[in-house]
């Protein structure tokens, strides 16, 4: 990794580190979280298989709705207010090619999304391990899941919006993505109940799950980068939407 890719890195970095924003949004984020934590687990006593099974899936699910919804924020900063304000383009005479500079900034964003999944699994660990008086067993797979795949899922999010606002130049794609993710998710955890009936069999993720889950998202990630790398610096314009 060249320097010049480092010293972006840390400039977004820092600049999100210090954002207002991003700091409330992380925390807001994260209270979100703590509450649908307490409302998805208030009539559980003890650690059943089918509680366990619920468990597993809401420390997936759950972190994975900080990321996408931090990711709203940072792709905002980093993309769409760069864009309108001009500065991407005078990013574009610095000695890194277009390709390098979004590699740069979705690094950083990569970084940021693993502060908010650690961030996320301690509160959740914590905040159960207390209720229950047990901390929850978790097998291997659950944390591969956990800290690999889930972050890889929502950094995903971000590699595809940032290649939509820089391709199409349409500044509010950012939000029209967030409709259906945000729909999913209230779609998805509006009842623990149906959680359990779902996923009553007991082992919800097995290795071959997750070699699958990630060959595909490998896919996905090479032919998005592929298709950033097309972008040519001249269609990267400012758009008046």
């Amino acid at each position: 990794m060249s320097i010049a890719i480092k010293t972006m890195i840390m400039k977004e970095l820092n600049s999100s580190l210090s954002n207002k924003k991003y700091i409330l949004s992380l925390l807001l984020n994260l209270f979100v979280i703590v509450i649908l934590a307490f409302g998805l687990t208030n009539r559980i006593d003890e650690l059943d298989s089918l509680t366990i099974s619920m468990l597993e899936v809401l420390f997936m699910g759950l972190p994975l709705f900080n990321i996408l919804m931090l990711n709203m924020s940072l792709l905002n900063e980093i993309f769409v207010n760069e864009k309108l304000v001009k500065t991407f383009e005078a990013i574009l005479t610095t000695p890194l090619s277009l390709f390098e500079i979004v590699i740069s900034k979705l690094i950083s964003v990569a970084i940021l999304n693993y502060v908010a999944v650690a961030t996320s699994v301690i509160s959740l660990y914590l905040i159960w391990g207390l209720r229950l008086n047990s901390f929850i067993p978790f097998p291997t797979e659950i944390w591969i899941m956990i800290f690999i795949v889930v972050p890889l899922f929502g950094i995903l999010y971000g590699v595809l919006a940032s290649y939509l606002i820089l391709k199409f130049n349409y500044t509010r794609l950012i939000e029209i993505l967030n409709v259906p993710v945000i729909f999913a998710f209230v779609f998805l955890f509006r009842s623990p109940s149906k959680l359990l009936e779902v996923f009553s069999s007991g082992k919800i993720v097995s290795y071959p799950t997750i070699i699958s889950l990630f060959i595909l998202l490998m896919i996905f990630y090479g032919v998005l980068l592929l298709l950033i790398k097309k972008i040519s610096v001249e269609s990267v314009t400012v758009s008046s939407s």
